[in-house]
């Protein structure tokens, strides 16, 4: 297929959703300041607290457009950046506010992107600070795993793209680490789910997307995912994680039914559910206990649903 690609860093915007967590963002600033190819345009959605004082810091080194969103929600809040973009843009990022860059992620990313095929809808940076991909016949066992990276198992699982050892080919890429062409964004919206945690919502905007246009990760496109764990987190919020989490992967199986298998979608989410609670048990932990009570509840209630006909996308609504 011919190669017509011809990106430079200027033709680059970054979208960061974020909720009043200012160190988070500061870091991230930092690391966009760092590049030796600086975007073009950086627009930062904040929901709640007021972050100006950490972008002001950036203000000779970054080209930073900061909106205040009203209303809260991870999808809402890119939904806004996006249409903030300035149409001079041929590549957007979206980027979560607790990503660190290499320093030259940027200057490989859009190397990639200049020997891609023309049609590449989205490219991935390479998360690297995670446990490697790895292939395990216990996991393919609970429908869990596969023996490449990316793809999207018959029961709705997706396997992981993080820390590949090489570029991949993909079936779906994550929401928070992905650089997409502006003309796909432009003709594919995401619908905006009322939902205080937006789990799944990458797989289900990327994965329809993959089945027409190639979707890659650049292994040399390095960045690091500083996940801060919330203590503040109660048994109730468990239990609500396991709920939503089965949910959104039944949603997702439900939207697909020519690709995916209810069946083995239930299985996987069984088999997982059962593992969890099992380990719980074993090591007394209250909040693996609640997160798979909430798995639990949610299959019993999603199952009910489908026997029903109805959608599940109401038990993934708030």
């Amino acid at each position: 297929m011919q190669i017509t690609n011809s990106f430079c860093s200027s033709d680059l915007a970054v979208v960061v959703p974020t909720r009043n967590r200012p160190i988070q963002v500061k870091k991230l600033l930092a690391s966009l300041a760092a590049q030796g190819m600086r975007p073009g345009s950086v627009i930062l959605v904040n929901y709640s607290g007021n972050i100006e004082p950490v972008i002001a810091e950036f203000k000779d080194r970054l080209s930073v457009t900061y909106i205040q969103s009203t209303v809260p929600g991870q999808i809402h809040q890119r939904n806004i950046g996006i249409k903030a973009v300035s149409s001079n843009y041929r590549l957007v990022a979206f980027l979560d506010d607790d990503i660190v860059l290499a320093d030259d992620a940027f200057e490989r990313i859009i190397d990639f992107w200049n020997k891609v095929p023309s049609n590449t809808a989205g490219v991935g940076f390479n998360i690297v600070n995670c446990s490697p991909f790895r292939h395990s016949p216990f996991r393919v066992f609970l429908r869990l795993s596969s023996k490449s990276p990316g793809k999207v198992l018959k029961s709705g699982y997706n396997v992981s793209i993080q820390n590949v050892a090489q570029d991949v080919q993909t079936e779906w890429l994550g929401g928070g680490f992905t650089v997409w062409s502006d003309r796909i964004l432009r003709r594919y919206k995401q619908d905006d789910l009322q939902t205080g945690w937006a789990i799944g919502e990458d797989l289900r905007f990327s994965y329809p997307i993959g089945k027409k246009f190639p979707l890659f990760i650049c292994s040399q496109a390095k960045v690091r995912h500083e996940h801060e764990n919330d203590h503040t987190l109660t048994v109730g919020k468990y239990f609500y994680k396991g709920y939503k989490s089965v949910a959104s992967t039944l949603y997702f199986v439900q939207l697909h039914p020519h690709d995916f298998s209810i069946i083995a979608c239930l299985g996987m989410l069984i088999g997982k559910c059962f593992a969890r609670l099992s380990l719980a048990c074993v090591r007394y932990e209250k909040d693996s206990f609640a997160k798979a009570l909430g798995e639990a509840v949610g299959i019993c209630q999603c199952t009910l649903a489908l026997i029903q006909r109805k959608n599940i996308r109401t038990k993934l609504e708030d």
